[in-house]
């Protein structure tokens, strides 16, 4: 089969948008398909390159680097993105006809995009991965109100995306819920969030060396830095454990916060938590493999699920998971079940201390959850079964 991966952001780029898609990526070509990503990158020096990487085909299009961006700058590199690729793809498309486009969301605005390339093959199937339901978790969060003419903006794109799509693959069963209350129909089953387990040249870290905790368990939260996760919440734990030499919380990412945590760091001359900015994936693999336990925080407005994709890097190295998340997000069910961690509401600190705590004085828990977390890992997120399942749609 012949596959176009449509994805704003791709390897070596060290967010989860961008793993998931290399991971898929690969997957696909491993099984035997011909695979295209078209997708933005704001190192490129030139407007647009063209290569073969891993037996992928490329096009990337030089693009703003959307973490420095402003709200409103930000809306308007994601609105003519799309137009940008297209403008160059079709001065470069390759000679042959894709049978099935996948497309990565966020971000919603690639209604235009998908509409030009099923006009140029005719049989083109589209499955869109949906990660998050947006302009939704902007108004539960308070970002926007659904009285500003922006979010009927944004809703307008994301209802076209929608409509010329085949499948779209959400996160978990509750997202399939919210889709089922709304008067628009649409084909949608569940895709979860996926890796490819077993890297290979994963770099020894010498991050307990370098920083001075050679004997400390680390707590360690990767990835995005932004407003849905509630930087505040993290915060509020690391000044719980400031007087317990035992522990060592490390932030690694990217996003709208690091300024606030940094200067948080220094505000309360903290000694306990080090920030670092992102990483190469290989490098952040490695840096895990020197952790002891996983933290997810979600901000407790949030009404629909999210699974951080961060939870599957720590599931692959065996870090039982600390979380603090939106009440009645699926991920509860799916830690209290398997048994793989530790989580309570955001806004019960507490009782996240406490966690904290038992996972800090309790090492056989932490392994004995760990395994478990591995064995999740294997059973449900492997990027394999993700490529089988949305190459099975229907042409």
């Amino acid at each position: 089969m012949n596959i176009i991966i449509l994805t704003d952001r791709y390897h070596p780029i060290p967010v989860s948008a961008a793993v998931l898609a290399y991971n898929l990526a690969i997957e696909l070509k491993e099984q035997g398909h011909h695979v295209l990503v078209l997708t933005a990158d704001s190192k490129l020096n030139a407007e647009y390159t063209i290569s073969k990487e891993e037996g992928i085909s490329l096009i990337k299009v030089r693009a703003k680097n959307q973490k420095i961006l402003s709200k409103p700058r930000r809306l308007i590199f994601e609105l003519f993105l799309q137009r940008k690729i297209w403008n160059i793809y079709k001065k470069n498309k390759e000679s042959i006809s894709f049978d099935l486009l996948i497309a990565q969301s966020p971000t919603i605005f690639w209604s235009f995009l998908i509409k030009k390339l099923k006009g140029e093959y005719k049989t083109l199937s589209v499955y869109l991965i949906l990660r998050d339901i947006f302009p939704k978790w902007a108004v539960d969060t308070g970002i926007i109100s659904k009285y500003n003419p922006i979010y009927w903006f944004l809703r307008w794109h994301e209802k076209n995306l929608y409509n010329q799509v085949d499948v779209i693959g959400v996160q978990s069963e509750s997202n399939l819920e919210y889709f089922s209350q709304k008067k628009e129909k649409y084909n949608l089953e569940v895709l979860h969030n996926f890796k490819k387990i077993g890297q290979k040249e994963i770099p020894v870290s010498n991050i307990r060396v370098d920083l001075n905790i050679k004997d400390k368990i680390i707590y360690v939260f990767g990835g995005n830095l932004g407003y849905a996760q509630d930087l505040d919440n993290l915060l509020r734990l690391v000044n719980s454990f400031k007087g317990d030499e035992r522990i060592h919380f490390l932030f690694i990412g990217e996003g709208t916060e690091y300024r606030n945590i940094e200067s948080w760091i220094h505000l309360h001359s903290s000694k306990n938590l080090t920030l670092l900015p992102a990483m190469s994936d290989k490098d952040y693999q490695g840096v895990l493999k020197e952790c002891d336990v996983g933290i997810i925080s979600l901000r407790k407005s949030f009404k629909t699920d999210n699974y951080p994709a961060k939870i599957l890097n720590y599931m692959e190295y065996g870090l039982p998971i600390l979380a603090s998340i939106n009440p009645g997000n699926d991920l509860r069910l799916l830690i209290e079940k398997n048994q793989n961690g530790l989580v309570c509401d955001n806004g019960q600190d507490g009782l996240f201390i406490e966690n904290a705590n038992i996972l800090l004085n309790n090492e056989s828990k932490r392994n004995e959850m760990g395994a478990n977390g591995y064995n999740l890992l294997k059973k449900y997120f492997d990027v394999n079964t993700a490529a089988k399942q949305v190459t099975k749609i229907d042409h």
